[in-house]
């Protein structure tokens, strides 16, 4: 029981791995379409819209998280109580 949480916990590192490369190529290549279709006289506008959607979305995520593991933590500790 205890390898398969050590080997479920692996695959949950490989995966968010794999996930901040590709955000970050995604996020790479929004940045060169955004150069290559708008001029330079509106590419910084678009860019900072980008990055303000890039961080709406991560703080999003990060809140999702952290009440998810804050939710889990009170329910192991009311589960031990009883």
């Amino acid at each position: 029981m205890l390898e398969e949480k050590v080997i479920r916990k692996i695959l949950i590192i490989i995966t968010l791995v794999m996930l901040i490369i590709s955000i970050s190529g995604l996020y790479m290549a929004l940045n060169a379409v955004i150069d290559i279709w708008l001029g330079y006289k509106y590419s910084p506008i678009y860019k900072a819209l980008l990055n303000l959607a890039v961080l709406i979305l991560s703080i999003y995520v990060l809140k999702l998280l952290l009440s998810h593991e804050h939710k889990s933590k009170n329910t192991e500790s009311t589960t031990k109580e009883e």
